[in-house]
């Protein structure tokens, strides 16, 4: 078996330009819009230098404000001005109300773009060979594609019940830089926030790895303020499911 292999945003999987149609999509449309770019400017707001790119999603709206959910490693290091990008161009400065580098979670607070409908976390993880579609922007452009639940590959230090992972449908396909933070989504909400992959090319448990909806709430309502918390779960609560799946 091929050496384990840990990756968070940073290693590249060329997706197979055969790859059907109805497993990857770069359509940003319906639901999808809640994706979003969220960039923390290491040397400065739009200034000469780097910025670390992730992804995160639009997960709850209450009157002007609005909570994203991302990525923890994206701010490792130096944190500068972090923005959240939106496709139809809406962006929004964000400060990091709660970080977990264990979990690698971030939840980020923005004013709400306008017109753009929240995707609501889940109650529960889907169950191994259920289907879920992967959000991310990679490093250019916004990308999904079909994936099936699988059983996480274990390593030493991780939380009991926190993963859940999912493997590509075509060719355990996994995620590309700019990708972490994005959601795995299953019937319209958000059942994990995927922050990398592990797995070398030639292992069969291949698989995305995810932080499950199950410990993300948990964590959320512990580490968000009371009326924080309130809030947002009183404005989802109101959302009905989307209808979005993963495509057959």
């Amino acid at each position: 078996m091929a050496p384990l292999t840990l990756l968070l945003a940073g290693l590249l999987l060329v997706p197979n330009p055969s790859t059907p149609a109805e497993s990857v999509s770069y359509r940003q449309d319906g639901a999808r819009q809640a994706a979003a770019r969220v960039k923390n400017w290491v040397s400065g707001y739009q200034q000469p230098g780097p910025a670390v790119s992730g992804s995160g999603t639009l997960t709850a709206v209450d009157g002007d404000a609005a909570l994203v959910l991302t990525a923890a490693h994206l701010f490792e290091g130096k944190v500068g001005p972090i923005t959240v990008e939106f496709a139809d161009g809406q962006i929004s400065g964000a400060r990091i109300l709660a970080i977990d580098r264990k979990l690698d979670v971030a939840a980020l607070w923005i004013f709400a773009p306008h017109g753009i409908k929240p995707v609501p976390v889940a109650a529960h993880v889907p169950k191994v060979g259920e289907q879920v579609e992967i959000w991310g922007f990679g490093p250019k452009r916004f990308r999904s594609f079909s994936a099936r639940v699988a059983r996480p590959i274990p390593l030493a230090g991780d939380v009991r019940g926190a993963l859940v992972a999912a493997q590509g449908v075509q060719d355990h396909q996994v995620t590309i830089p700019g990708d972490s933070g994005g959601p795995m989504i299953r019937n319209g909400q958000i059942v994990a926030v995927h922050w990398g992959y592990r797995g070398g090319e030639e292992d069969p448990r291949r698989s995305v790895c995810a932080l499950g909806c199950d410990t993300l709430r948990g964590w959320l309502k512990t580490h968000l303020s009371a009326s924080v918390w309130q809030r947002c779960m009183a404005a989802t609560a109101k959302l009905p499911a989307s209808g979005l799946a993963a495509r057959p």
